[in-house]
């Protein structure tokens, strides 16, 4: 059932593409003390009701493999309200494959942005998932914005962590390319395994 929903969503993703539709894609490089890292984000909306979206994310330590942290999901979502969507989502992460039902809100005026998502999600087992992304950018000059991101993933079973992931970016951002300052913090099974990164970052807004 994964390897279905990823091949279908791909195969949308590579025919709106190759058919030239409008797609956002947005690339990331992170250069930290403890590893470095490449994620992106890949939106498509099929109308005002559907879209589909594909995150990447790989974080290579320098010194131990076993330490690399990897999370690819592809998602599906029907909008409800102006301000209200649900999703459907499969992918894989540490330590395995997943599949998540949720329900998101979005709110969006200028320059700042915050959407909230609720969930179950099947890993080996049920979890309660919070997802939470903040993005303000604050207009500095006639070309140039501030740029504060903050990223958060929560997953329990209502008694202990299950897996956390905590990332904010401060920086700023001219047109469409962004760079700045990163912090990337990650826990695992009941937070007894934590990692930290700390660096730099640059994005572009293709």
């Amino acid at each position: 059932m994964l390897r279905l929903i990823n091949f279908i969503i791909f195969t949308i993703i590579g025919t709106s593409v190759s058919i030239g539709q409008a797609i956002s894609f947005t690339p990331e490089i992170f250069l930290g003390n403890r590893a470095t890292g490449y994620q992106h984000f890949i939106a498509y909306k099929f109308n005002d009701t559907w879209s589909i979206n594909n995150v990447l994310l790989y974080d290579t330590e320098y010194i131990n493999d076993k330490n690399n942290i990897f999370f690819i999901r592809n998602m599906l979502s029907y909008k409800l309200t102006p301000h209200f969507k649900t999703n459907l989502a499969a992918g894989i992460k540490n330590p395995g494959k997943f599949t998540t039902l949720s329900t998101q809100y979005d709110y969006a005026v200028t320059n700042f942005r915050i959407s909230y998502s609720i969930g179950g999600n099947y890993q080996s087992g049920f979890t309660l998932e919070q997802n939470l992304r903040l993005t303000y950018t604050p207009r500095l000059s006639d070309t140039i914005h501030g740029y504060i991101n903050l990223f958060v993933v929560v997953n329990t079973n209502l008694k202990v962590l299950d897996r956390g992931i905590q990332q904010l970016r401060f920086g700023i951002k001219k047109e469409k390319l962004i760079t700045g300052i990163a912090v990337n913090l990650d826990q695992f099974t009941k937070a007894e395994k934590t990692l930290e990164n700390f660096g730099t970052f640059i994005k572009y807004n293709f």
